[in-house]
């Protein structure tokens, strides 16, 4: 991701544009004229990585539409968008629900021209193969978002080349989505190395392709691929690279981007780069004077603060207070600490990338699927009780106090299993997936004091604008 910017901004050029049919055109240049060689397969590919990290920090979209809606976070009363989500008001024309609508189908048409161009290129048959299937994990992911955000969706998987394109295009079922993503990760997984290494670290791998595999099916409650598809990432996470890191606060130091814990991050370039992460800002206290100026955007509830067990090293990654430019130090309510870069100083400067899958992550995937199959194992208490002994200040390895036991039953292990989730992914944008496909977001969240909440909340409204440009685009039941 991190290769050839040049070649990056000549296929932007060419007009690889989103599937919302508001995009301009393609330009004047001729595709067939760009594809030609294996530098311009590369740069293709690099272009739909970029979609990640550009317009508007999608990143920032991943938590107001993951983190939000939920227990774990409130916004800034001073969004209208934001707060419609929060508070589960949201209507048909919030823009945060059009513009990811919009930058994921950029993305996903992006990654169908890569598919569809690659192949016709002369170049290194292995490569090849490669670049390929980097496109189509990149098109199972962006889908990914899509269906679990929307329900079923256009389906679109050829390039869109015309603004006449995709405007009678019905939406196929959440089934036919899930299909499509699992098979493009399926014939990913076998065409991606199992690491990389230099200036290719970030891009995605095998072991990747099989974590999202894992997690697709946990989502759909299909326990034994999960539990399989976790399994195999974990009895080959020597080969992977992956592993723990022994301290909590390691995993988000910015000396450890895309280290031994990173499956698959979202890649960002600090230092005045124009490519950097405003993760930190929107996370910073109002008006600090870190990055510049603090945004104060998303604060942790105190329902999810006051939730951490005593002595949890994870409770740690919060602050109360900051140094004000004349060096007094400022008392303020909670906010989150994840995401530092004492090097940045600007909104977008900061070095931090943003985790979409961590291996902590995977281990709590098999976990819970061993869970739901055979009640608290040996192996599903190994593999999440290393998380549990770093949250606690304990090795990795030999027994601890903070070690669950064989003795819980499923229920009670299933529900640690949760709370684990809930305290190491806080503000990554896991929460209200997981609470969806768990079936706990309405009646927890109205337990909670979410009034407004109701199963239409499962889904988000399809974009009226989208549905305005295409009749055949039915909305989601009470929207």
């Amino acid at each position: 991701m991190k290769t050839n910017r040049i070649l990056l901004l000549a296929t932007l050029a060419l007009g690889l544009g989103a599937c919302s049919l508001e995009e301009t055109p393609p330009s004047s240049l001729a595709p067939v004229n760009f594809y030609t060689n294996a530098n311009d397969a590369t740069a293709a590919v690099n272009a739909v990585y970029d979609v990640a990290n550009q317009v508007g920090d999608q990143s920032r979209n991943f938590i107001i539409m993951g983190d939000l809606p939920s227990d774990d976070m409130d916004p800034l009363l001073n969004n209208a968008d934001r707060v419609q989500l929060w508070s589960f008001q949201t209507i048909a024309t919030n823009s945060v629900v059009l513009q990811t609508w919009q930058v994921i189908y950029q993305g996903i048409n992006r990654a169908n021209t890569a598919i569809d161009r690659i192949p016709g290129i002369p170049m290194d048959e292995t490569l090849k193969k490669r670049l390929i299937g980097e496109a189509k994990f990149l098109r199972a992911y962006y889908y990914f978002y899509l269906v679990r955000w929307y329900g079923g969706v256009p389906l679109i998987l050829t390039e869109t080349q015309s603004l006449s394109v995709g405007k009678d295009v019905a939406r196929a079922s959440a089934d036919e989505v899930y299909t499509q993503i699992i098979k493009d990760l399926a014939d990913a997984e076998t065409s991606l190395p199992d690491k990389f290494s230099g200036a290719d670290l970030g891009r995605v791998t095998a072991g990747a392709a099989k974590s999202m595999l894992a997690r697709i099916y946990l989502t759909r409650k299909d326990f034994a691929n999960a539990r399989a598809k976790s399994k195999e990432v974990i009895d080959n996470a020597a080969k992977y690279g992956y592993g723990l890191f022994d301290k909590y606060i390691d995993v988000f130091a910015i000396s450890n981007k895309n280290g031994k814990e990173s499956v698959f991050e979202i890649q960002f370039v600090g230092g005045g780069s124009g490519q950097g992460s405003g993760m930190v800002t929107y996370f910073a206290p109002e008006n600090s004077p870190i990055t510049g100026r603090g945004f104060g955007s998303f604060i942790p509830t105190m329902d999810l603060y006051n939730s951490f067990k005593t002595g949890d090293k994870r409770r740690e990654l919060f602050i109360n207070s900051y140094v004000d430019g004349a060096g007094k130090t400022v008392n303020t309510f909670q906010h989150f600490n994840k995401y530092v870069d004492p090097s940045a100083r600007a909104f977008g400067d900061a070095n931090n990338n943003f985790p979409i899958i961590r291996y902590a992550d995977v281990l709590m995937m098999f976990a819970e699927a061993d869970n739901e199959i055979n009640g608290a194992t040996a192996a599903a208490l190994d593999a999440i009780n290393p998380i549990r002994r770093r949250a606690f200040g304990f090795a990795l390895t030999g027994a601890s106090s903070a070690d669950f036991t064989t003795a819980l039953t499923k229920d009670a292990f299933r529900q640690a299993i949760w709370d684990e989730r809930r305290w190491e992914f806080n503000a990554e944008g896991h929460r209200w997936f997981d609470l969806v496909r768990t079936d706990r977001l309405v009646p927890l969240l109205k337990a909670k004091g979410k009034t407004s909440i109701t199963e239409t909340h499962k889904l988000y409204p399809i974009p009226q604008r989208e549905r305005d440009l295409n009749p055949t685009l039915t909305q989601n039941p009470g929207y």
